[in-house]
């Protein structure tokens, strides 16, 4: 009955966040359309949206994982993790990103809704520091990962989803202005919302999305359009997401992470 109802508020929590999103794309959609109603002279903003993948990298980070029951309580130390690379798709869709975003041109700056499908995968080739408790005794000592822990995984998107502030600055332009070469650079902050592939203690659990944390990230590189509507993007971001609730069988985990990505992007903007 327990786990039905934490399930329970899980989808709730979900769902109210993606009301969220739907709202802020609402009000996106509005502030576009109130702009092309009152503007006198040429375009006041640009819409855009865009769509792409990318190659993570994480640095080694540690992992907390908790019992309900009390039958175990340790960390596992300076787990390295690796992403599941460009256009590769090992359980779910592949790591893919989109954007949907204004930029008003006469005050210089944008506002974007991003959402990053990143893929987590804790290496089993490896031997780690775990320290705590299994079973009431206790643990500290050098093992290989599985001992405990046969997978983890967030295999189905660590999925960032940010609110970013965009900056774009002219390095290029044709004669017509149809052709536009941008230094673009952002920085954003939002929620995690994972969903965790996990066997620990033999125990596996893998059933729904989390809003389990937060990200903050800043990303730069650059922006092409040509033909007039079309526009590709290559950056690197830089994010700290903080997993601080993560769901595994019969209780919960905390994990945090930096990670590095290098994105491809392809869009249209009108």
């Amino acid at each position: 009955m327990r786990l039905f109802i934490q399930s329970s508020l899980n989808r709730l929590i979900t769902f109210a966040m993606m009301k969220k999103v739907v709202f802020l794309i609402t009000i996106i959609v509005s502030t576009i359309s109130l702009q092309a109603q009152n503007k006198v002279k040429g375009k006041s903003g640009v819409f855009y949206f865009a769509l792409g993948s990318h190659v993570a990298g994480y640095t080694k980070s540690d992992i907390h994982l908790k019992s309900t029951d009390q039958s175990f309580d340790f960390v596992l130390e300076k787990v390295k993790g690796c992403d599941d690379k460009f256009l590769k798709s090992t359980g779910g869709a592949m790591q893919y990103d989109y954007q949907v975003g204004y930029y008003f041109k006469k005050r210089n700056f944008g506002i974007e809704y991003n959402f990053d499908h990143v893929k987590y995968f804790a290496r089993h080739d490896q031997t780690v520091r775990t320290v705590g408790t299994v079973n009431g005794q206790k643990i500290n000592e050098d093992l290989p990962i599985t001992t405990y822990v046969q997978n983890f995984e967030h295999s189905n998107g660590g999925n960032y989803i940010l609110l970013n502030f965009v900056k774009w600055k002219d390095l290029a332009m044709s004669k017509n202005q149809k052709r536009i070469l941008n230094l673009m650079y952002k920085a954003g902050g939002g929620i995690v919302l994972p969903k965790t592939n996990s066997t620990i203690m033999n125990k596996q659990r893998d059933d729904t999305y989390n809003v389990a944390g937060y990200v903050l990230a800043l990303e730069g590189g650059l922006r092409y359009n040509f033909l007039k509507n079309v526009f590709v993007e290559s950056s690197l971001k830089g994010a700290f997401a903080n997993y601080t609730r993560i769901l595994i069988a019969a209780g919960s985990g905390h994990q945090h992470w930096f990670s590095g990505q290098f994105l491809m992007m392809a869009g249209f903007q009108f």
